[in-house]
């Protein structure tokens, strides 16, 4: 077996942790000639599993490619299979895992949808609510403002009325005062 240390990864063309290998470093991964698995990747096409390309043209391989290759080789090497039956065998079970896949993403694009609709309703009916509960407020205030304002006229005028019934005090008790004064002063004329 090939240590993976051994292969020369195509680094120019990699894309974060998805390492990008060439047909003669996949070749040694997987123990075969590269001619046999250029073949093996011709039918694999005609079944149509797509191989990405490099700028000059040439197969590029993933990690994904390689274990669906080994896969291949694996089931050919330990059945009496033709390399064309177990591409069969191999990429129906990959169309199948596909398209359960693509089943399950089908279903979460719906639960997705059905979510979304939820929140729209949600979100309309939290509009509504905050709406209605803005116009109350509005009310409150308005109800507020009013109450203070009548409290304040009252106010006003209560104490307008104090002051009035004391500046009358003040009025009658300096009145009597004089009338005390004058009484004293006539008073006191005849005495």
């Amino acid at each position: 077996m090939i240590c993976m240390s051994e292969i020369t990864v195509v680094s120019d063309t990699s894309t974060g942790e998805d390492l990008i290998y060439s047909t003669q470093a996949v070749s040694k991964i997987v123990g075969v000639h590269d001619r046999t698995l250029r073949g093996y990747c011709s039918i694999m096409q005609k079944h149509n599993y797509d191989f990405q390309k490099n700028k000059n043209g040439h197969r590029i391989y993933y990690k994904k490619d390689i274990e669906m290759i080994k896969k291949i080789v694996d089931l050919k090497k330990s059945s009496s299979l033709t390399i064309k039956q177990a591409v069969s065998e191999i990429l129906g079970e990959a169309v199948e895992e596909i398209k359960d896949r693509s089943e399950k993403k089908t279903k979460e694009k719906m639960d997705m949808n059905q979510l979304l609709e939820e929140f729209s309703t949600f979100k309309n009916e939290q509009m509504e609510f905050n709406k209605t509960l803005l116009e109350q407020l509005i009310k409150q205030e308005r109800y507020i403002k009013t109450s203070i304002e009548e409290r304040d006229k009252k106010l006003m005028f209560a104490m307008k009325e104090s002051m009035e019934t004391r500046r009358q005090l003040a009025a009658a008790v300096e009145a009597e005062r004089v009338r005390e004064k004058k009484k004293k002063v006539w008073w006191q004329f005849w005495k």
